[in-house]
């Protein structure tokens, strides 16, 4: 990635951070990748910050425009796992290096797109939630990966192990699977049993590695040791399933189900931040809480009292009320206004 410094004075609306932004304490304002606008220009002014770095524009880091081709690419990819998916359903066979291949072409663009799980909001659908909720924990477990530091081979597994992480429900059946009421102890039982299935689907597979494997099996378990399938404790779970089980939880909380509709991402993130030090790693979590919400500022949303707004500080915790500023010209604390709420990303 090339970067450029500028001044704040030089800074515009639409740039890209190449670096995040850090200030005493090891206070992260914003994450690498955020997209700048007025707003954010004039925080930054606010907190005397002097000098940026900006990414160089180059055509193969987001090699298709948000608003024209994203939809296109992220539809094509769903139904490209959903044909893998109804291989493994009738055959109980893993097509690894066609899903191998799907990464490299279509699943690594999403991971480097600019604010990929923004845009995820607005993109959800209740059919076929298996196959959109499996790309969309693979992108979120990939960008996850590379705020973590991953790279290379090993970037790319965690991303194949996101994608993979349910394929254990290609062998429920579909009338448990995608029943619109609340499952039976039995059906339950059945369904935990998805990544048990999984890890035996792929262990048959040839060029599978053991950390893809394990991010299978293990991507339910919980620190507490409250998980399944084997109730393991923190130190037994593999890095990989940690991850996954936080993008995991974050896409399944903001997706629209049979069942239920789906939560704001700010109220998601606070429920994450009150699982981190119980069910979710510590260290995972607060790596996507950080990077999280600062990509969430900018970010254009709906207040209870009718008026649209732009999200311009999370505040100093991983609350679901951060602060706006509104499009009559009012900065709210929504931590202090109790009040006023956001109710919809617009």
């Amino acid at each position: 990635m090339k970067a450029r410094r500028c001044s704040i004075a030089q800074a515009e609306p639409g740039m890209a951070l190449a670096y995040p932004i850090v200030k005493e304490h090891s206070q992260l304002i914003l994450a690498e990748g955020t997209v700048l606008t007025d707003t954010i220009i004039e925080q930054l002014k606010y907190h005397e910050i002097e000098y940026l770095d900006i990414m160089e524009k180059k055509s193969r880091k987001l090699p298709f425009s948000p608003t024209k081709t994203f939809d296109p690419l992220y539809c094509e990819t769903v139904q490209a796992i959903k044909n893998c998916f109804s291989t493994i359903r009738y055959f109980k066979e893993v097509p690894l290096g066609q899903m191998k291949e799907l990464i490299d072409t279509s699943i690594d663009p999403l991971v480097d797109a600019l604010s990929f799980i923004n845009h995820l909001y607005t993109i959800r659908r209740q059919d076929d939630y298996t196959f959109y909720h499996s790309l969309n924990v693979a992108v979120i477990s990939g960008i996850l990966g590379k705020w973590i530091g991953l790279s290379g081979l090993e970037l790319k597994e965690v991303i194949l192990a996101g994608l993979l992480h349910d394929i254990g429900k290609t062998q429920i059946p579909v009338e448990i699977l995608n029943k619109p009421a609340k499952l039976t102890p039995d059906e339950m039982e059945s369904m935990k049993r998805h990544s048990l299935i999984g890890y035996e689907l792929l262990a048959g597979s040839r060029g599978i590695s053991e950390s893809v494997l394990y991010g299978v099996l293990q991507h339910h378990e919980r620190m507490d040791g409250s998980g399944y399938p084997y109730g393991l404790p923190g130190k037994k779970i593999h890095s990989f399933a940690k991850i996954i089980a936080v993008a995991d939880t974050y896409d399944a909380m903001t997706s629209d189900r049979v069942y239920r509709k789906k939560r704001l991402p700010f109220d998601v993130i606070e429920v994450i931040s009150q699982e981190m030090y119980s069910k979710l790693d510590p260290s995972v979590c607060f790596v996507f809480l950080n990077n999280a919400t600062n990509h969430l500022i900018g970010t254009k949303v709906k207040l209870n009292d009718g008026r649209e707004a732009e999200v311009i500080y999370r505040g100093d915790y991983y609350s679901s009320r951060p602060t706006v500023y509104t499009q009559d010209g009012e900065f709210i604390d929504l931590q202090r206004n109790k009040g006023v709420q956001i109710i919809e990303l617009v």
